[in-house]
């Protein structure tokens, strides 16, 4: 009867102390694995989101400079350039070509606000001399009454340049003014010479003027070259948009 009891006592032993330490790291570290495995799916979610809004934003941008593109000023009408650069600066005037409004400019400055690329808008102008003052004063990063929009973050640097028609890319403001100048003067010689010509001919003014439309001297497209992250601790990525102008 002893020997009987004591075998039933032992098949009734629970667990040693052994097994349960054993049992509770088991789990412990099943936990841990398991805590790290959902932080980082949190994580890859997290930076997915963050790439997604970062890429949104870069859309967003480039709709934009392609609509001031599109409502580029002449400089034919402003007798002045409409486009100027500089360090982490575009600057663009705007032209309000709405059917039956007057004649309106709007100045726009693309440039870095610390990390951020804002885009700056001087209110409508009805004239060249409110014109020159809004530029002055977005040069300055000045101005009153200028609506700024963040549109893009952790942008290191901004490079523009532009397509003037016939010379080419140009990246320099100087270059770009006496460009246009010289071009406006020869197409106004030109048509002066043609109009002369018409007349002594007899031909009509599409004839003389035909000439000057092949080889009138615009801004055609703008480029806009931005080296920013997508990711906090990625390295800075160059994006860059080639818009066509509306001239």
């Amino acid at each position: 009867m002893k020997r009987a009891t004591c075998s039933d006592r032992s098949r009734a032993r629970g667990f040693t102390l052994l097994e349960m330490l054993v049992a509770i790291t088991l789990l412990a570290v099943m936990a841990v694995i398991g805590w790290r495995a959902l932080d980082s799916l949190t994580r890859s979610r997290e930076r997915l989101t963050d790439h997604d809004l970062r890429l949104d934003a870069l859309k967003v941008l480039y709709g934009q400079l392609q609509s001031d593109c599109e409502h580029l000023a002449t400089a034919s009408l402003l007798q002045a350039s409409p486009l100027e650069l500089g360090p982490g600066q575009l600057l663009m005037v705007r032209d309000r070509r709405d059917t039956g409004q007057p004649t309106a400019w709007q100045v726009i400055a693309y440039r870095l606000d610390g990390n951020t690329l804002v885009r700056a808008a001087s209110p409508y102008l009805a004239s060249r001399n409110e014109v020159r003052g809004a530029l002055l004063n977005m040069r300055q990063a000045a101005g009153q009454a200028v609506q700024v929009r963040p549109l893009v973050r952790d942008v290191n640097n901004m490079f523009a340049r532009a397509w003037v028609e016939p010379g080419g890319w140009q990246a320099d403001t100087g270059r770009i003014y006496g460009a246009l100048i010289q071009g406006n003067a020869a197409a106004s010689a030109a048509a002066a010479a043609n109009a002369a010509i018409a007349g002594a001919t007899g031909a009509s003014d599409a004839e003389a003027n035909f000439g000057n439309v092949a080889t009138a001297t615009a801004i055609r497209a703008v480029e806009l070259t931005i080296f920013a992250r997508m990711g906090d601790g990625d390295s800075p990525r160059q994006f860059q948009k080639v818009c066509m102008t509306g001239l």
